[in-house]
């Protein structure tokens, strides 16, 4: 298994494409997993044998019931019913960074390559839901609006929610200008709580250092290091999630270059990493894992 250490929370577990990460409490809740570098996924076409048929094997669904969201940065919300169509007739159905979903037949995915996967399941229901979250979905609410969908569409209670933070770019890394604090600001939701989430230095030490150019460096004001996980953690509960079924994986995608893509460091070339979540009462896949 990668030499990435984990917290008790989350397990490093095999399959048919090479490790993946669990979250304990989520997976007796929902089937799930972060991916790493492998298996590769790709924007195009689902084709026999590439990364998605095998993530979809696995995850005991159909290639084409693989739910890949055309991601926006934002908070909309894309539903999927149990008992409406799928896929849904209209042509920008998929444009969104949260999808939530009671369908057992479905797997919910979403990419990251720094910004923070979130996989949600209510242990009651089923129900369950996946989350981008970069930094202006973070600003915008993404987290929260996750939970409030799954209580609006489902009524998922928020102390019933178990929630996993995947691995993304982390407060060592993670640098941004003022721009982004002053965004923050501009959503005037978060008052009392940027000073926690931004800071001047890094809580913790980079490993492997700090990737891309110092803002302040060309006059474009403070620098800042963004803690992406405490600012979703924290919206998770600021939406009634309880802190103990919220779960951090901790994995710096900067730090830990050689195991996840990084924007940040790989620019445009960077591949993309996949969080993904079923509802638990379809038949899991012929490779489908759980923990004991």
């Amino acid at each position: 298994m990668p030499e990435v250490p984990l917290p008790d929370a989350f397990e490093w577990a095999p399959y048919p494409w090479g490790p993946a990460i669990r979250c304990r409490e989520l997976a007796a809740a929902a089937d799930h997993c972060f991916t790493t570098r492998v298996p590769v996924v790709h924007p195009g076409s689902i084709a026999p044998g590439d990364g998605w048929h095998r993530v979809a094997q696995s995850m005991g669904v159909a290639p084409a019931a693989i739910v890949r969201l055309r991601q926006v940065h934002g908070a909309r919300v894309v539903t999927l019913a149990r008992q409406d169509g799928f896929p849904p007739g209209e042509p920008d159905w998929n444009v969104g960074d949260i999808v939530v979903t009671d369908r057992p037949g479905v797997a919910l995915s979403i990419g990251v390559a720094d910004c923070v996967p979130i996989l949600l399941a209510d242990a009651r229901s089923g129900a369950v839901a996946a989350v981008h979250a970069g930094w202006r979905g973070t600003a915008a609410g993404a987290a929260r609006a996750a939970v409030e969908a799954l209580g609006a569409r489902f009524g998922s209670a928020p102390q019933d929610i178990v929630a996993a933070i995947g691995p993304s770019i982390g407060p060592c890394c993670y640098r941004v200008g003022g721009d982004v604090r002053a965004a923050f600001e501009a959503a005037g939701t978060w008052d009392g709580l940027l000073d926690a989430w931004f800071s001047v230095t890094p809580a913790v030490q980079a490993r492997r250092g700090v990737p891309g150019s110092d803002p302040a460096a060309s006059g474009a004001g403070p620098a800042f290091f963004l803690d992406c996980w405490l600012a979703n953690a924290d919206q998770l509960m600021g939406a009634g999630v309880r802190a103990a079924r919220i779960h951090l994986s901790r994995a710096c995608t900067s730090c830990y270059r050689d195991v996840f893509h990084s924007y940040r460091v790989d620019g445009p070339k960077a591949g993309r990493m996949i969080g993904i979540v079923r509802c638990r009462d379809a038949a899991p896949g012929p490779h489908a894992l759980r923990s004991a």
